[in-house]
């Protein structure tokens, strides 16, 4: 039995062996027959790269004015809203004053009052005068009908002064629009309190047709900065355009706490596209470096702080690994400032596994990004 058994061990001992064999010779020949990784290929491109200054923005009114009113009384009526257009001087509201013709008639009396003083004391005066030479009155006399003249044409001046002065408050009763623009807020209803003390704002005007923005700018950045740059705007509500303008003024001091200034950037906004609170984007282009190779961000692999890209053999299927020295990160792409030419084939989809001298499958003239775009739009629709 011992030597059966023995004998029926070394049997399955040996077909396990070329059974492991067998398997092992067929991973081998499957390893051998894999294909290369099939990757996406495409050539570098040469473009103007602008070297710019980004910061986020947000638009506002060239000019903005809370209308208010600066006599006390009662709103009568608000003869705009929100959203008009309105021109420089058009009435906007008017007032009732509380106690304005009151002093109004006050002061006509006290006008007329010191106007008949007024002839008065010139009737004395000049018959004062007239007595002097012949010593019927003194100098003394005549001295006195002078200054009680002249007392009283001041006094007379100061009530037409006076009437002047509350016909002007009258006048303000009626509230005119400061610049031309358009209605962007109204605050108060008829019947409010208005003027001062505890008086607001009835209505906020602002001046559309051209936008600013002020685009932050640090501290290293300055040197390419100035009045004149070339600017550019995007905004949120608006994807795809984008708005151009001239730096117009930059702050003259750096914010001690932040260490930076702002550059203010003026848009044309008479089609009327923007509208002032939008958010957005604002770039200053500092200078352009005029025909530099560009690469997708795909195609570059970051390795200890090191860049690199694959370049393919022109017609070949072989991948080389090269160092790259990247300048402005365009955000979907890259400038190369060394280690690539325009022309150039390089791996944008696939690097995963790469290495160098490694040998591919090259899908050129494709986007490597179609397909799973698709697939993302139909997981959408369902």
């Amino acid at each position: 039995m011992l030597i059966r058994a023995k004998a029926l061990a070394a049997t399955w001992i040996a077909a396990l062996t070329a059974l492991a064999s067998a398997c092992g010779g067929k991973g081998a020949d499957k390893a051998a027959t894999r294909p290369p990784p099939l990757v996406s290929v495409a050539r570098v491109e040469a473009r103007d790269v602008p070297v710019e200054v980004r910061a986020p923005v947000d638009l506002r009114p060239l000019v903005q004015a809370d209308v208010g009113s600066k006599t006390l009384g009662y709103l009568d009526a608000v003869l705009v809203d929100r959203g008009d257009k309105v021109t420089r001087g058009q009435l906007l509201a008017l007032v009732r004053p509380s106690d304005l013709p009151d002093q109004l008639a006050a002061a006509r009396s006290t006008l007329a009052q010191a106007q008949s003083a007024t002839a008065l004391a010139r009737t004395n005066f000049e018959r004062a005068k007239q007595l002097a030479p012949e010593a019927v009155v003194s100098q003394q006399e005549l001295q006195q009908a002078q200054s009680q003249f002249t007392s009283a044409e001041a006094a007379q001046q100061a009530a037409q002064a006076q009437i002047a002065a509350v016909a002007v408050r009258l006048g303000e009763t009626r509230i005119a629009s400061p610049l031309t623009g358009v209605v962007v807020q109204r605050r108060l209803d008829p019947g409010t309190l208005v003027g001062p003390p505890g008086g607001g704002a009835i209505v906020t005007v602002a001046r559309v047709d051209t936008l600013r923005v002020f685009i932050t700018v640090n501290e290293r950045e300055l040197s390419g900065v100035g009045v004149g740059k070339n600017a550019h705007v995007e905004v949120d509500a608006l994807p795809g355009r984008t708005f151009t303008g001239r730096v117009v003024r930059l702050s003259p001091a750096l914010d001690p706490a932040t260490r930076t200034l702002d550059a203010e950037v003026q848009l044309d906004n008479r089609a009327g596209e923007l509208v002032p609170g939008m958010y957005g984007r604002g770039a200053i282009v500092v200078e352009t470096h005029p025909r530099m190779p560009v690469v997708p961000v795909g195609a570059v692999v970051l390795t200890n702080r090191q860049a690199y890209a694959f370049t393919v053999d022109p017609g070949g299927d072989v991948v080389h690994r090269r160092a790259l020295t990247l300048g402005v990160d365009g955000g979907d792409w890259f400038e190369v400032k060394a280690g690539l030419r325009a022309g150039d084939e390089v791996v944008v989809a696939g690097t995963e596994g790469l290495a160098d001298g490694m040998k591919i499958r090259a899908a050129r003239g494709t986007d490597p990004f179609a397909a799973a775009a698709a697939r993302d739009g139909a997981a959408g629709a369902h």
